[in-house]
């Protein structure tokens, strides 16, 4: 048995593309359920000001050079900061640290590496320890694309260790299992 494909007007449960196009808020409904890895972009300025965000918006980018990059809000503090430092270090979540994803998610740089264990890598960013694993970089370039901003970062030193990871979709922080249980 095939199926026709689904096109333009055809949604399956949203509204489709109105008259005016697609609009932001449409590509964020939709966006909200691919799941993906809960990140942790942080950096430290040379006074020695650490900074950082919860970002679901981080991919690879190449391999030759390692490079890895990050979308950030022009509106977000966080986007001149990182500017500024030029480095950052990506940590990924495992499933035990939501606590870390939702004090990084809150407004405002303060107070979101107090009673945190972490340590300065490498490339002077901070490195959050019990991570999946982190990816440490340099500055590479900056781009403004629309609303955001990409840092696209090379990798001076990384670290992993296997462990589930933490995800977030549909607008919750969910763990593998659970996600698979739920939804069976």
């Amino acid at each position: 048995m095939t199926q026709s494909p689904v096109r333009g007007n055809e949604a399956l449960t949203g509204k489709g593309t109105s008259d005016k196009g697609i609009e932001g808020v449409d590509l964020r409904n939709i966006m909200r359920y691919f799941p993906s890895a809960v990140t942790e972009p942080t950096g430290a300025l040379d006074s020695g000001e650490l900074f950082g965000l919860t970002v679901a918006a981080f991919t690879s980018g190449s391999l030759a050079p390692p490079l890895v990059l990050i979308c950030i809000r022009n509106e977000s503090t966080a986007r001149d900061l990182f500017t500024r430092a030029g480095r950052y270090c990506i940590n990924i979540l495992a499933k035990d640290q939501q606590k870390i994803g939702e004090i990084f998610s809150l407004a405002g740089e303060g107070g979101r590496f107090l009673n945190l264990n972490f340590y300065i890598g490498k490339g002077g960013s901070p490195i959050i320890r019990g991570c999946i694993g982190y990816i440490d970089c340099k500055m590479d370039q900056i781009i403004a694309v629309g609303d955001h901003t990409l840092f696209i970062g090379e990798a001076v030193d990384i670290g992993w260790e296997k462990k589930d990871p933490l995800l977030y979709i549909d607008k919750h922080y969910v763990q593998l299992e659970e996600h698979l249980e739920k939804n069976q």
